[in-house]
């Protein structure tokens, strides 16, 4: 009879426990979706502040998702065709362009940027965050493993 012993598996068995990896992947996922948040919300155009009141988030154990349920939004973030001169009563004028571009605010101004929407815009800086992210995730579960 032919037997194989794995030497350290209650040591393997414990580091690769919910604690030791799922609780500090949860952490970073949460940690990442509220970031999400927060610069989407920050870089949304502000007249009603009604779009930006409406960024919600929603973190799950192993995803986050950050949406809205306003109708116009996708009209912000891709741009839209419009009718000239057709009066719109709730801004009180007649529209002029036959298409709004994309848009977004840089954080901590009000000025407004062309061609990027703010979902669009807080992926990208988010994206610009995510190595340093991954590496707080990772010695995270490394901190746990060497217990």
């Amino acid at each position: 009879m032919i037997g194989i012993e794995i030497k350290g598996i209650e040591k393997l068995t414990k580091a690769l426990s919910k604690e030791t990896i799922r609780q500090p992947l949860e952490a970073g996922i949460k940690k990442i979706t509220l970031l999400l948040d927060r610069l989407i919300k920050q870089s949304t155009p502000r007249v009603t502040s009604r779009l930006a009141g409406s960024i919600h988030s929603e973190v799950h154990p192993l995803y986050g998702k950050v949406g809205t349920i306003v109708k116009y939004a996708p009209f912000v973030e891709f741009g839209h065709k419009q009718e000239v001169g057709r009066y719109v009563p709730a801004i009180g004028k007649r529209l002029v362009a036959p298409f709004v571009e994309a848009r977004h605010v840089n954080p901590g101004s009000q000025i407004r940027v062309l061609g990027e929407g703010m979902f669009s815009y807080g992926s990208k800086l988010v994206m610009e965050k995510f190595p340093e992210l991954m590496k707080e995730i990772g010695a995270a579960i490394q901190s746990k493993w060497n217990m």
